[in-house]
């Protein structure tokens, strides 16, 4: 197991998929607010309840803080451009072009959770966090977004079991469809995932046009008690780091924006 570690002397690396841990709990500082755009900071405050409200200032601003700490960057001039389902990309910097990373962020509860894999801007990547409930009526919840044949193998479980057997397949579903960008546009009963007591996290079929179960590593995510959070990835298997957000890398001698090109 990789356990989250400080990131005092953290350097960026290429052929490394890193993994931020965020402490959503804390509450929002000054330096928060003053990162995000006035379009962050409008949905956020949108926000009624008080506990997600702090969730979306909490996350977006170590996300920023996360990537500038890749680029060489002020997080405040970090831009974004969102897919139809609201997957977030970094907009080009108008000098140096393409930021050269892929990224994601998920956060449940007080856990936030980003991945990153820097030198690999063309990859796609999804992470995903679920604070768990043991309580849920996980049975008729899998009958009606698993596959029929991860519905089978979920029945055949101890019912004592379903608990983590439920929130490993979730996880493991909900990173791919986060890595390849659709949301539940793609039905996530349309693709299986493997999820039995013990089974590597691989992706086993999926209809989705063009792609192959050999595309794809998938990972459960180390985190707090009482979450379950799992990665995916397209290209190869790469190695692991784990590590406490805020990014607290050397402050950058120069600053780029990834804003919209000219």
């Amino acid at each position: 197991m990789i356990r989250p570690q400080l990131a005092d002397a953290f350097t960026p690396r290429a052929g490394v998929l890193d993994l931020w841990e965020i402490d959503l709990a804390r509450p929002i500082s000054e330096s928060d607010r003053d990162l995000l755009t006035v379009e962050e900071t409008a949905k956020a405050d949108r926000i009624i309840i008080e506990s997600k409200q702090r969730q979306s200032y909490r996350a977006r601003a170590e996300l920023r803080r996360i990537l500038a700490c890749y680029l060489d960057a002020d997080p405040g001039a970090l831009c974004f451009a969102y897919g139809e389902q609201g997957k977030p990309a970094l907009l080009p910097d108008p000098e140096r072009g393409p930021a050269p990373l892929c990224f994601n962020l998920s956060h449940s509860g007080t856990v936030g959770l980003v991945g990153v894999i820097f030198g690999a801007a063309d990859e796609q990547l999804g992470v995903d966090v679920e604070e768990t409930r043991p309580s849920r009526e996980f049975a008729s919840i899998a009958e009606s977004f698993f596959a029929p044949d991860e519905v089978e193998v979920f029945r055949r479980l101890p019912v004592a079991e379903h608990p983590a057997a439920f929130y490993r397949a979730w996880t493991r579903k909900e990173a791919y469809l986060k890595a390849i960008g659709t949301g539940l546009s793609f039905a996530s009963s349309a693709f299986s995932i493997s999820f039995g007591r013990g089974e590597p996290a691989r992706l086993l079929r999926t209809t989705r046009a063009g792609d192959h179960p050999s595309r794809w590593r998938m990972i459960d995510v180390p985190c707090p008690a009482g979450y379950a959070a799992a990665a995916c990835w397209s290209g190869p298997e790469l190695e692991l780091r784990h590590f406490f957000a805020p990014c607290s890398a050397p402050a950058p001698t120069s600053r780029a924006t990834y804003s919209s090109a000219t």
